[in-house]
């Protein structure tokens, strides 16, 4: 028997042919890593959290060989049931939902694939911990991703349910293991913009992204058998790797993310609320070594695209929201900071500075339609908007009064980008523009392929790509004598 609090490393091969136990609870996991072979079965007790809404967990097997129907009988009386549905089930990127097995389904479902995640919940006010009997991978696993976003005309999603598949914990990021660690393992198979590990929270907030620099450089492990999204960037598919030299008996600190990491790094947390009840937040963090384009790793893309608070890349902007940005340290006093707020009309919320580890003690929040430059370190803002808010081009931050009111600041505040999937090219900052924006697209040879102009009465148009050829084009935005250029490709 292994307790909750204890490991064991075995530097030979492993044989069973009594009863090997491991035991857990909400924050501590028992480990145990073999050098070897492996041969015999183990039984794992996982925690898992209830099936109420907003709490179940995303579990995998940290054993391989187990039927999910013999999974469902061990676990009688323990594993949530409702009517003819068990508390346990799969994800489908490529529609979108969730598929639980039941009580007909169950009998003819396969074994765990191990390295897959799934959804489980547990009877409230019992034991929270599920067993899992089988036998223990000697080898490095595999579990095939696929970007099903891009690969089914956005239909799909680009996120992929993964568990660590063995009975010991993984190094998640580099602070865990510099080299032989998860993120950097798999970084050619991670949307760039995403390289990070996504990690329910089960409090109805939603995900935590974990990357490279999760917690002021904590390092972040993965727990036997703890279950996670990534954001894949393939669109045929292919395989992300949990390897055995990824595997740790000794990790600095315990956790399944339903538990959660106190964040102490130094930053700048930005907050809504709908009267006094927390709605979603936004980070930003000042280091060294960072710049002011995507960081892979440290810019952190946020799960879901539509979330209500969220910033954008100040340079290279291709329209991805992000729940953490990080920008060098010399534009502490200088960074201009695109905002996104995704709020219906009519309905009042407020913008709060909560927390700001910074020296500097003026954070303006710009409302470029209300043309207004708020001191967040003296008072919230609360806004009813009178039409949907949507996009980047209203709010900013200004970490320095001295670029409030700056002219050639707020020109170079105009973007364009065309995501994969889309038909057509997406400008946006027309707010912040006095008059018309001239929009031109160039072809690689100079050629003018396309010619139009928008007025600033909405912050963002669309133009179609529909008839034009494939390639590399450069789009460029004219205001007021301003000129922003950036190239675009179609395809």
């Amino acid at each position: 028997t292994i307790e909750k609090s204890g490991s064991m490393n075995v530097s030979g091969n492993f044989s069973n042919s009594g009863t090997v136990t491991m035991h857990s609870d909400g924050d501590e996991f028992s480990a145990m890593k073999i050098s070897g072979s492996t041969s015999g079965t183990i039984t794992y007790n996982r925690f898992v959290n209830v099936a109420e809404e907003n709490e179940w967990d995303l579990i995998g097997s940290p054993v391989g060989g187990l039927s999910i129907s013999n999974f469902v009988a061990d676990n009688n009386g323990i594993l949530a049931i409702n009517g003819s549905q068990y508390a346990v089930g799969y994800y489908d990127n490529e529609i979108d939902d969730w598929t639980n097995y039941t009580t007909t389904t169950v009998a003819s479902a396969n074994d765990f694939d191990i390295g897959k995640g799934y959804q489980m919940g547990t009877v409230s006010g019992g034991t929270q911990i599920l067993a899992f009997t089988g036998t223990i991978s000697a080898n490095d696993e595999t579990q095939s991703v696929i970007n099903n976003n891009a690969a089914n005309g956005g239909n799909g999603r680009r996120w992929n349910l993964v568990a660590n598949p063995y009975p010991t914990y993984l190094n998640a990021n580099d602070d865990a293991d510099n080299t032989n660690n998860f993120l950097t393992t798999n970084v050619s198979k991670i949307d760039s913009e995403f390289l990070a590990i996504y990690g329910w929270d089960a409090d109805g907030t939603g995900y935590t992204a974990r990357g490279h620099d999760f917690n002021s450089n904590a390092a972040v492990y993965l727990a036997p058998g703890q279950a996670f999204f990534i954001a894949s960037d393939d669109v045929v598919g292919e395989n992300i790797t949990f390897s055995e030299a990824m595997q740790t008996v000794s990790p600095a600190s315990s956790d399944d993310f339903i538990q959660g990491d106190a964040i102490t790094a130094k930053e700048i947390y930005l907050r809504i609320y709908h009267s006094d009840v927390f709605v979603e937040d936004t980070h930003i963090k000042f280091q060294d070594n960072m710049t002011l384009g995507l960081d892979p790793g440290y810019d952190l893309g946020s799960y879901d695209q539509n979330v209500v608070i969220s910033s954008r890349l100040i340079e290279d902007d291709q329209g991805t929201n992000f729940a953490h940005q990080q920008l060098p340290i010399s534009s502490m006093e200088n960074a201009v900071i695109p905002i996104v707020i995704n709020k219906p009309a009519g309905q009042e919320f407020r913008i709060n500075l909560h927390s700001a580890t910074i020296p500097n003690s003026n954070i303006f929040l710009e409302d470029v339609q209300l043309g207004t430059f708020t001191n967040l370190f003296e008072e919230d803002v609360v806004i009813s908007a009178d039409s949907n808010l949507a996009g980047v081009g209203r709010f900013y931050i200004h970490m320095s009064s001295e670029t409030m009111g700056n002219e050639v600041e707020l020109r170079n505040l105009l973007n364009a980008y065309k995501k994969i999937n889309d038909s057509y090219i997406t400008v946006e900052g027309l707010l912040t523009q006095v008059g018309e924006v001239n929009v031109s697209l160039f072809n690689i040879l100079g050629n003018k392929v396309l010619s139009t102009s928008f007025n600033n009465s909405l912050n963002q148009r669309v133009i179609s790509t529909q008839g034009i050829s494939q390639g590399i084009y450069v789009i460029e935005l004219e205001s007021s004598g301003s000129r922003v250029t950036k190239k675009i490709l179609i395809k």
